[in-house]
């Protein structure tokens, strides 16, 4: 996963309590009763339980972990990690650190050969790529069909991590709904007297008003039209056709381009230009941070900004304490210069868990490691989702102690976050389909539950989820190539933005794009699309 999409997945990740990964075009159904009821699985084919500390004779393990994790950091000695060492008769070491620490840290572990037992990985990237090929992980193939989560997992996750035939990972679950996209203050266009924006032109608009006629009824001058970041944080795409990351036009060759060299996108920076101008967005903003420009809508003070559904209670119990009658939507697509009107998907998994290769010969610390991640990805749905449950009671720590219930829904202090086991191995659960997570009924908040069931019904809409045809596909020169030019892009059209460059530059800009490895990118990633069938799929 690369950076940018990292950190548009960061606040989804944080709003539905994950941190997975999958590209399914096609949900696969649970095949297992285990997979439906959150009961704990197999743990392999010749085991009747996940928890090999049911069986008296299982030999206690010591395993290790690396990961970079998105949450809080545990305390390692914590009651959750003494709960795992219990139920699964191992002495587990969870070494945690910050996300935006882990790969650096991750290149250290592998460059000095000291790996541990299995590592939590952000995506098939360059790095990975390598050190599949230079057998530092286990093949899995062979392991697959022993695990009933493991089945559950499409064709296309495990096609995403598969080296040279071998598959040395498994994907973790994510959506390929409910995304960060735009949001708005629905109560202050109701106070303005405004619609829905539909169109570019009536955004600007909209801005203006929310940045000039007190939305708020405060009297005072300090509110915004939106905010955004540095790195073209919250770029205001809106619609699948307008945003960087997707490949969905054609150039006249009838190749399938980046976004961000589109004319849509030179439409959407045009806007950007024309709303800095205006002074409806922070002017220091090529300098802020999306942590910034958070705090800034959720304390009330702009009027659109990005979440995914359901979005963070956190950051909505902010905005009830702002103000209580806020009112938050989602701002349905625009429709795009080739006529598509989508919100853009997401792959359908995100992250990842590679074991070391070592283990080759270590049959019994594989089935453990497997087993672990086989009991903590298993599904329970949401009406189980209480302390009736036996399997979400152990996993979450304990009702009353590492988490709460509200109104029949659960909450998660973070002074809890030791108490509870899926701290330790914070893995998303595998469920049947975006539509079973029920999202929309985790809210407590009312500004977030108001807000998530309109989303849901929003993105319930046939066809109004483009799915990226790059996360069907391994090109080398998109991984590495692309990204390096990419950056040089956002620094070009954040000048344009500023004021620095004329938009006049556009085509240059694209022209040397193109000459300094861009259409090598393009001809690649449209060969690798052919030859896998990959196409923009709206569904």
């Amino acid at each position: 996963m690369k950076k940018k999409n990292a950190s548009l997945l960061l606040m989804l990740s944080l709003s539905l309590g994950v941190t997975a990964c999958s590209a399914n075009k096609e949900e696969t159904q649970p095949t297992s009763s285990s997979a439906s009821t959150g009961t704990a699985p197999a743990a392999s084919s010749a085991s009747a339980t996940a928890s090999p500390s049911a069986d008296p004779a299982a030999k206690k393990l010591d395993i290790s972990l690396f990961e970079g994790v998105w949450s809080a950091i545990p305390d390692p000695n914590g009651a959750g990690i003494q709960a795992i060492n219990e139920k699964f008769n191992v002495n587990f070491k969870a070494n945690l650190v910050p996300f935006d620490q882990g790969g650096q840290k991750m290149a250290v572990l592998m460059a000095s050969g000291d790996m541990p037992d299995f590592v939590g990985l952000g995506g098939a990237d360059p790095s990975y790529l390598k050190w599949a090929k230079q057998g530092a992980f286990l093949p899995l193939n062979d392991y697959i069909d022993k695990y009933p989560v493991l089945q559950l997992i499409p064709k296309t996750a495990w096609d995403s991590v598969t080296v040279d035939g071998n598959i040395y990972a498994i994907p973790r679950f994510f959506t390929t709904k409910y995304r960060n996209v735009p949001i708005i203050r629905k109560d202050w266009l109701d106070k303005l007297n405004l619609q829905m924006p539909t169109t570019y032109e009536e955004l600007l608009n909209v801005a203006k008003a929310f940045t000039f006629n007190d939305p708020d009824g405060n009297g005072k001058d300090d509110t915004y039209g939106f905010v955004m970041a540095n790195g073209l944080d919250n770029e205001m795409a809106m619609g699948s056709g307008f945003y960087s990351d997707t490949w969905s036009m054609k150039n006249d060759k009838g190749q399938y381009l980046p976004g961000i060299i589109t004319d849509a996108s030179k439409q959407r920076i045009q806007f950007l230009r024309d709303a800095f101008k205006a002074g409806v967005v922070p002017k220091d903003w090529p300098v802020l941070t999306y942590k910034d420009n958070r705090t800034t809508f959720y304390s009330g003070k702009a009027g659109i900004y990005y979440d995914g559904t359901p979005g963070n209670k956190g950051l909505f119990d902010q905005l009830l304490k702002a103000d209580p009658n806020a009112v938050v939507e989602t701002i349905p697509p625009f429709k795009a210069p080739d006529g598509s009107q989508a919100l853009p998907g997401l792959s359908g998994w995100y992250q990842m868990y590679s074991l070391n290769g070592k283990l080759k010969n270590d049959p019994d610390k594989v089935d453990r490691i497997l087993s672990m991640i086989n009991y903590f990805a298993t599904f329970i749905p949401p009406e189980q989702q209480n302390e009736n449950n036996p399997d979400f009671d152990w996993k979450n720590g304990g009702v009353g102690k590492g988490y709460t219930m509200e109104n029949g829904v659960a909450d998660y202090p973070e002074a809890s976050l030791s108490l509870r086991p899926k701290s330790y191995l914070e893995i998303a659960e595998w469920a049947p389909s975006d539509e079973a997570l029920q999202v929309e009924k985790k809210a407590i908040n009312p500004i977030q539950k108001a807000y998530a069931e309109k989303s849901v019904k929003l993105w319930s809409t046939p066809g109004m989820t483009y799915i990226n045809p790059v996360f069907s596909i391994h090109s080398d020169l998109y991984d590495t190539k692309f990204w390096e030019l990419n950056t040089k892009l956002i620094d070009e059209q954040t000048k344009m933005i500023v004021g620095n460059t004329s938009m006049d530059n556009w085509d240059k800009m694209v022209q040397d794009f193109l000459k300094n490895g861009g259409q090598d990118v393009i001809d690649e990633v449209n060969q690798k699309m052919q030859e896998a069938g990959a196409e923009p799929v709206y569904k």
